[in-house]
């Protein structure tokens, strides 16, 4: 179930990278944004990206911690690998929204993924500064997760990155 569940990510993430006529990965809300004068500047849009990074990892994160009372195996896997895609889909929306400028760009992807930066930062200080809270704590399980944690937004970061960085804008381009 584990490996059907990466190979599909895999799959879609390959899917989304190798499309790239049309508009398959237009969010009309996002697209709308254009004819707002803020989003014209990169440091907010970047701050926008931020929002959205934050309220997708929050929401994500609120979703997965009311499944943990449910027991329904698996689950937990469709949830994290929904999130996955409708991140890359928002991040590659906001790439393609504007006509931006390489240095604009760097702007937005910098400002935008340093959530995940600020969280992989936040992980390492939870390593570091760990105290167990009763004796036969395991610091060996609590120790594994922050470095779980550590892995999944370091990965987010350089995603979030690199598609906004190299996403072509082939939607501000339509008449």
């Amino acid at each position: 179930m584990t490996l059907t569940l990466l190979l599909l990510i895999l799959g879609v993430i390959a899917w989304m990278i190798a499309g790239k006529k049309g508009n398959r990965y237009q969010m009309k809300w996002i697209h709308s944004l254009k004819k707002y004068s803020w989003f014209a500047n990169p440091w907010l849009a970047g701050l926008f990206l931020f929002g959205i990074n934050l309220f997708c990892f929050g929401m994500t994160g609120l979703i997965l911690i009311g499944l943990s009372y449910l027991m329904i195996p698996y689950f937990h896997l469709v949830i994290m690998m929904l999130a996955v895609i409708v991140s890359i889909l928002v991040w590659k929306s906001i790439a393609s929204a504007r006509s931006w400028k390489k240095g604009e760009r760097v702007k937005i992807a910098v400002t935008g993924s340093s959530f995940y930066l600020c969280m992989a930062i936040f992980f390492y200080y939870q390593i570091v500064s760990y105290v167990p809270q009763f004796p036969g704590d395991d610091t060996f399980m609590a120790t594994l997760g922050f470095m779980v944690g550590i892995l999944v937004t370091a990965v987010a970061f350089l995603t979030c990155l690199s598609i906004i960085l190299f996403t072509k804008d082939s939607f501000s381009r339509e008449a």
